[in-house]
């Protein structure tokens, strides 16, 4: 096992001899800050503040305002609970195509890795339209 602070649990399932791939690096922060944003508070028993809870904004309208306070949420979360990485930019932008989905994208760098690029984390989360 690597002594690194960039490893982690492993989010996919043991192979066919049963082993656990570790996330590492890159793709262990990716993973971090998945969980970090897609944990809503009160989920995890001995943390219970944990998580951006962005599952608290579906049905909310996709106005200006609610996605300002979706960027806050997920600035403030990140911040809280990984503080492996420096985040740059959230943007969370209306879909073009649909009223009723925002494209949320975090650009980050990772603290603590020699020579670590800047790097960028997106989904799209449903709201209640315009």
């Amino acid at each position: 096992m690597n002594a690194s602070p960039f490893v982690g649990w492993p989010l996919a399932a043991p192979d066919a001899a049963g082993h656990l791939d570790y996330a590492q690096d890159a793709t262990s922060l990716r993973e971090a800050l998945w969980n970090v944003l897609m944990t809503n508070p009160g989920e995890r028993l001995m943390r219970p503040s944990f998580g951006a809870g962005l599952g608290r904004w579906v049905a909310q309208p996709n106005t200006q305002t609610t996605r300002h306070l979706i960027a806050a949420t997920i600035t403030a979360a990140i911040a809280q609970w990984e503080q492996r990485v420096t985040v740059t930019a959230v943007d969370v932008e209306p879909d073009p195509h649909n009223a009723a989905l925002v494209q949320i994208t975090v650009s980050y760098t990772a603290r603590g890795l020699p020579y670590a690029l800047p790097d960028q984390l997106s989904l799209t989360l449903t709201l209640g339209g315009a």
